[in-house]
């Protein structure tokens, strides 16, 4: 299946079917404005991935003073643990080295046992905990990486 996989710059007109994945993936999903304005800032690095036209999955980052920050990742359950999600996580790691960052980090939600192991087997570690992070009090680890 993951040979008829492809990624390709997110486009505004793809919002819809990324916030309806967001929307089945995330207890708390991100609203669909936030998707809207950070597509359009400067920097910004967006991606969605398709298999046979279907959107599965969507990555949203941005560079910045502390680093390249993957702000939202996903991979539709019924595709995950195919590699998609690491194949999605190098080609970003690629840009940020590209634009110079030597860090790369992210927030994952401490309970969600798959992403963190997934992260941790690229070469991600837990920094800290940002307590009370998700609108609905969860705590997330930040993890991050030396990009070298």
């Amino acid at each position: 299946m993951q040979r008829e996989t492809t990624i390709r710059k997110m486009l505004v007109k793809d919002l819809k079917e990324v916030y309806e994945l967001e929307v089945r993936l995330f207890p708390n999903p991100w609203p669909l404005s936030f998707f809207e304005a950070d597509l359009r800032v400067p920097g910004t690095v967006a991606f969605v991935v398709e298999n046979q036209g279907e959107l599965i999955g969507y990555s949203m980052s941005t560079v910045g003073k502390e680093g390249f920050h993957v702000t939202n990742i996903a991979i539709a359950q019924e595709h995950q643990r195919m590699g998609i999600g690491s194949r999605l996580m190098h080609m970003l790691e690629n840009i940020a080295r590209e634009r110079g960052c030597s860090r790369a980090y992210l927030e994952v939600r401490i309970t969600n046992k798959s992403a963190i192991k997934m992260y941790e087997k690229l070469g991600y570690k837990i920094a800290h905990v940002q307590k009370l992070y998700y609108m609905d009090g969860d705590d997330a680890y930040v993890m991050e990486k030396e990009l070298v």
